[in-house]
């Protein structure tokens, strides 16, 4: 069964290029579409009902460097002939995000990171990545380092 759109979600903070480099074969090989979300946290305001300038601030650099990522990764994709889409979800839950866009957009394999984290990540990383393979209805790949 060929995939027609294939999507790679990065939802660590720490990863490598494995699963872009796969989504990238796997869209080369089923001439597919491919799309690299790079998914990030919104980080909630100090003060409950208002951002303060060191919130702005500090989620302008997050989104900066994703984007920069994202806009190199564009550039690897379209020097190999391969179309692609790039996303940045900056969300309060990476998982549900995720979900509702492999849905919404027809999604045929949604490759997942899973590089090595600390104590604190895997707890809360394992249950994102639990919830994308069981309400993703779709194909699912994780890739581990």
């Amino acid at each position: 069964m060929p995939f027609r759109k294939v999507a790679v979600a990065i939802i660590t903070p720490t990863h490598t290029k494995k699963s872009f480099e796969l989504g990238l074969e796997m869209a080369k090989k089923f001439d597919s579409e491919l799309t690299v979300i790079e998914c990030m946290y919104k980080t909630p305001p100090k003060f409950y009902f208002f951002e303060t300038k060191s919130d702005k601030k500090l989620t302008k650099n997050q989104t900066t460097k994703l984007k920069k990522e994202l806009e190199n990764w564009k550039g690897i994709a379209q020097k190999q002939g391969v179309p692609i889409k790039t996303k940045l979800a900056l969300t309060e839950n990476i998982s549900h995000w995720v979900i509702d866009y492999v849905k919404e957009n027809k999604i045929d394999l949604l490759i997942v990171d899973y590089p090595k984290l600390s104590i604190e990540e895997i707890t809360l990383f394992d249950d994102i990545i639990n919830e994308i393979h069981h309400k993703s209805h779709c194909h699912i790949l994780t890739t581990k380092s």
